[in-house]
Protein backbone atom coordinates (compact mmCIF):
# COMPACT_ATOMS: atom_id res chain seq x y z
CA UNK A 1 0.00 0.00 0.00
CA UNK A 2 2.81 2.59 0.66
CA UNK A 3 4.80 1.35 -2.33
CA UNK A 4 1.56 2.41 -4.61
CA UNK A 5 0.81 5.58 -2.31
CA UNK A 6 4.50 6.78 -3.23
CA UNK A 7 4.17 5.81 -7.09
CA UNK A 8 1.12 7.88 -7.17
CA UNK A 9 2.41 10.92 -5.34
CA UNK A 10 5.65 10.91 -7.83
CA UNK A 11 3.53 9.35 -11.02
CA UNK A 12 3.70 12.46 -13.31
CA UNK A 13 7.80 12.10 -12.68
CA UNK A 14 7.89 8.24 -13.31
CA UNK A 15 5.37 8.36 -16.26
CA UNK A 16 7.55 10.98 -18.02
CA UNK A 17 10.75 8.75 -17.02
CA UNK A 18 8.83 5.28 -18.35
CA UNK A 19 7.59 6.48 -21.58
CA UNK A 20 11.12 8.08 -22.44
CA UNK A 21 12.16 3.99 -20.98
CA UNK A 22 10.36 2.54 -23.60
CA UNK A 23 11.22 4.24 -26.58
CA UNK A 24 14.68 3.88 -25.80
CA UNK A 25 15.21 0.70 -23.96
CA UNK A 26 16.55 -0.97 -27.36
CA UNK A 27 19.02 1.72 -27.85
CA UNK A 28 20.55 1.30 -24.82
CA UNK A 29 21.32 -2.14 -24.86
CA UNK A 30 22.47 -2.50 -28.32
CA UNK A 31 25.10 0.67 -27.19
CA UNK A 32 26.33 -1.32 -23.86
CA UNK A 33 25.41 1.80 -22.02
CA UNK A 34 23.40 1.24 -19.10
CA UNK A 35 20.78 3.74 -17.64
CA UNK A 36 22.64 4.72 -15.01
CA UNK A 37 25.78 5.33 -17.17
CA UNK A 38 23.37 7.95 -19.29
CA UNK A 39 22.25 9.30 -15.97
CA UNK A 40 25.64 10.09 -14.44
CA UNK A 41 27.21 11.60 -17.76
CA UNK A 42 24.34 13.86 -18.06
CA UNK A 43 24.26 15.54 -14.48
CA UNK A 44 27.80 15.60 -15.01
CA UNK A 45 27.43 17.23 -18.35
CA UNK A 46 24.37 19.61 -17.62
CA UNK A 47 25.71 20.48 -14.48
CA UNK A 48 28.88 21.89 -16.33
CA UNK A 49 27.30 23.05 -18.92
CA UNK A 50 25.56 25.65 -15.99
CA UNK A 51 28.90 26.20 -15.10
CA UNK A 52 28.27 25.01 -11.69
CA UNK A 53 30.34 22.54 -9.25
CA UNK A 54 28.89 19.78 -7.44
CA UNK A 55 28.61 21.97 -4.40
CA UNK A 56 26.86 24.67 -6.60
CA UNK A 57 24.14 22.23 -7.52
CA UNK A 58 24.37 20.39 -4.39
CA UNK A 59 23.07 23.85 -3.02
CA UNK A 60 20.08 24.51 -5.74
CA UNK A 61 18.75 20.99 -5.53
CA UNK A 62 18.76 20.69 -1.76
CA UNK A 63 20.61 17.16 -2.20
CA UNK A 64 24.44 16.53 -0.60
CA UNK A 65 27.23 17.30 -2.60
CA UNK A 66 28.44 13.32 -1.81
CA UNK A 67 24.95 12.42 -3.29
CA UNK A 68 25.60 14.56 -6.42
CA UNK A 69 29.11 12.76 -6.32
CA UNK A 70 27.69 9.61 -6.33
CA UNK A 71 24.88 9.81 -9.07
CA UNK A 72 27.63 10.99 -11.29
CA UNK A 73 30.21 8.21 -10.24
CA UNK A 74 27.19 5.58 -11.41
CA UNK A 75 27.28 5.27 -8.07
CA UNK A 76 22.54 4.76 -8.23
CA UNK A 77 19.90 6.51 -9.16
CA UNK A 78 18.00 8.83 -6.86
CA UNK A 79 14.36 8.44 -5.91
CA UNK A 80 11.73 10.01 -8.05
CA UNK A 81 11.22 12.92 -5.78
CA UNK A 82 15.31 13.76 -6.10
CA UNK A 83 15.06 13.24 -9.92
CA UNK A 84 12.65 16.21 -10.34
CA UNK A 85 15.08 18.09 -7.60
CA UNK A 86 18.13 17.34 -10.26
CA UNK A 87 16.23 18.28 -13.25
CA UNK A 88 14.79 21.73 -11.91
CA UNK A 89 18.09 22.90 -10.45
CA UNK A 90 19.69 21.83 -13.91
CA UNK A 91 16.69 23.56 -15.59
CA UNK A 92 15.54 20.78 -17.79
CA UNK A 93 12.66 17.37 -17.74
CA UNK A 94 13.54 14.86 -15.50
CA UNK A 95 13.27 12.37 -19.12
CA UNK A 96 16.78 14.54 -20.23
CA UNK A 97 19.04 13.17 -17.57
CA UNK A 98 17.92 9.63 -19.31
CA UNK A 99 18.25 10.84 -22.99
CA UNK A 100 21.54 9.75 -24.93
CA UNK A 101 23.63 12.63 -26.40
CA UNK A 102 26.38 13.07 -28.78
CA UNK A 103 29.24 15.07 -26.80
CA UNK A 104 29.84 18.12 -27.61
CA UNK A 105 33.35 19.08 -28.52
CA UNK A 106 35.22 21.67 -26.67
CA UNK A 107 36.44 24.34 -28.91
CA UNK A 108 40.28 24.02 -28.51
CA UNK A 109 42.21 26.64 -27.33
CA UNK A 110 45.69 27.77 -27.86
CA UNK A 111 47.94 27.13 -25.06
CA UNK A 112 50.87 29.21 -26.28
CA UNK A 113 48.89 32.68 -26.16
CA UNK A 114 48.40 31.46 -21.89
CA UNK A 115 51.54 33.57 -19.80
CA UNK A 116 53.97 31.31 -18.03
CA UNK A 117 52.66 32.82 -14.78
CA UNK A 118 49.10 31.12 -15.62
CA UNK A 119 50.37 28.05 -16.46
CA UNK A 120 52.14 27.70 -13.39
CA UNK A 121 49.05 28.43 -11.12
CA UNK A 122 47.28 25.98 -13.06
CA UNK A 123 49.80 23.49 -12.86
CA UNK A 124 49.33 24.36 -8.89
CA UNK A 125 45.39 24.23 -8.53
CA UNK A 126 45.67 20.83 -10.58
CA UNK A 127 47.79 19.19 -8.01
CA UNK A 128 45.41 20.52 -5.23
CA UNK A 129 43.24 17.87 -3.48
CA UNK A 130 40.26 16.98 -5.18
CA UNK A 131 38.27 18.88 -2.47
CA UNK A 132 40.49 22.06 -2.31
CA UNK A 133 40.17 22.49 -6.08
CA UNK A 134 36.04 22.55 -5.46
CA UNK A 135 36.54 25.21 -2.93
CA UNK A 136 38.68 27.21 -5.12
CA UNK A 137 36.86 26.51 -8.19
CA UNK A 138 33.81 27.88 -5.84
CA UNK A 139 36.04 30.77 -5.04
CA UNK A 140 36.74 31.60 -8.89
CA UNK A 141 32.69 31.06 -9.58
CA UNK A 142 31.77 33.76 -7.58
CA UNK A 143 35.07 36.38 -8.33
CA UNK A 144 33.92 35.98 -12.03
CA UNK A 145 30.07 36.08 -11.60
CA UNK A 146 30.61 38.78 -9.46
CA UNK A 147 32.84 40.73 -12.14
CA UNK A 148 30.07 40.14 -14.96
CA UNK A 149 27.82 41.38 -13.07
CA UNK A 150 29.89 44.46 -12.57
CA UNK A 151 30.15 44.88 -16.04
CA UNK A 152 26.62 44.46 -16.91
CA UNK A 153 25.95 46.81 -14.09
CA UNK A 154 28.34 50.10 -15.35
CA UNK A 155 26.77 52.81 -16.90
Amino acid sequence: MYLLQKANKNKKILDQILVFYNHQLIMYFMKEKTIARVFAENVAHYRKKQGNSQYDLAMTSGISRTMISHYEREGMLPPADRLQALANALGIPVYKLFMEHEKEKSPETDLSTIDSRSVKKLRDILSLPPDDRNDLYRILNKMLRKNQLEKINKP
